[in-house]
């Protein structure tokens, strides 16, 4: 075999490669293109990942030495902001969504009540524990292992296959 057709058997896999970068800590890289395949690691947001091939809802990465396969949706083109929050679950479902001008003032009322928006709901004849009920949902928080089991229960995400 010449070099040339070497070359040309070889550069598809060089130019197919490209980076991208995990979405949020503790993203598992797993050995198969399974959710439920072994776990080789966990990588860090930020962590620069060279793409090999896809295959389904996954990628085959090689990161840190390491060749495996993470969902894709946990993967971004882009590097991440050091200012997102890790503990995001939406995040955690498929990435970020930027919220658009008409969105925002909706967007308030999914974080919770600001202050004018809880003097309206008193003068409208929301019950403290009305207010309260919100203010405990704002705070809710989950553990990312119970995520995962909600997310493979449900079959979404990872899991749909």
């Amino acid at each position: 075999m010449t070099l040339s057709a070497v070359v040309f058997f070889l550069l598809p896999h060089w130019v197919a490669a490209e980076t991208w970068y995990v979405k949020k800590s503790a993203t598992k890289m797993q050995a198969e293109a399974s959710a439920r395949s072994k776990v080789l690691t966990k990588l860090k947001q930020g962590t620069a990942v060279e793409v090999k091939k896809k295959s389904g809802k996954f990628f085959q990465v090689l990161a840190k030495g390491k060749t495996g396969w993470i969902f894709r949706f946990k993967l971004s083109k882009k590097a991440p902001a050091d200012s997102q929050n890790d503990e995001d679950v939406l995040g955690a479902l498929g990435g970020r969504q930027k919220m658009t001008a008409r969105e925002s003032t909706s967007g308030s009322s999914i974080r919770g009540l600001s202050p004018v928006s809880e003097q309206h709901a008193r003068k409208k004849g929301a019950t403290p524990e009305s207010i309260q009920a919100v203010k405990d949902m704002e705070n809710f928080k989950i553990r990312p292992e119970e995520l995962d089991r909600f997310l493979e229960k449900g079959k979404l995400g990872e899991y749909s296959q």
